[in-house]
């Protein structure tokens, strides 16, 4: 584990077997992470017979050589019983929010790797251009503005797609 000068945990993600160090998120990004987060968790608390849960950042070992770190991701609460350091095994939903660092390579690897191990959606986030990418095993979305993002993990979710980036 690598700490920065202040002392903060620098997370790291192993991808393609490759050490990738992911620097301290921007406001903006953390800001549209934190909106996405809420949404999902104000539904959640109203619909707790989903028995599922929303977190931040959960340090997920997926395969041998993939460990990521998704800046908000969705599981099935039984699967939180045993407090382990790392999640092992793919989330039911990930959710990235691209960051200056990310490249395309990467992205492309996770959602690969997410969708492959399990994962039954991967939402990957734009910030710059106020757009979300919703990947299934067989489907591609790219969702803008007022367009409304569902989800079939999460029954009745819904929320315009400009809503996460309303505080940007």
């Amino acid at each position: 584990m690598q700490y920065d000068q202040w002392g903060n945990r620098i997370r790291d993600e192993l991808i393609a077997g490759e050490i990738v160090v992911k620097p301290m998120p921007d406001i903006r990004h953390s800001i549209v992470q934190g909106e996405i987060g809420t949404r999902l968790i104000v539904f959640l608390d109203a619909n707790p017979h989903l028995q599922l849960g929303c977190l931040f950042g959960l340090g997920t070992q997926i395969g041998e050589l993939d460990a990521f770190a998704p800046d908000v991701c969705i599981t099935n609460r039984n699967r939180l019983a045993e407090p382990v350091e790392f999640f092992q095994g793919a989330l039911e939903l990930a959710i990235e929010v691209i960051s200056d660092t990310d490249t395309a390579q990467h992205m492309k690897r996770k959602v690969d790797v997410y969708l492959q191990r399990g994962s039954e959606s991967v939402w990957i986030v734009f910030p710059e251009a106020r757009s979300v990418q919703i990947y299934t095993r067989d489907s591609l979305r790219e969702l803008k503005a007022e367009q409304v993002i569902t989800d079939p993990l999460l029954p009745g979710f819904s929320s315009p797609v400009a809503a996460f980036f309303e505080l940007t």
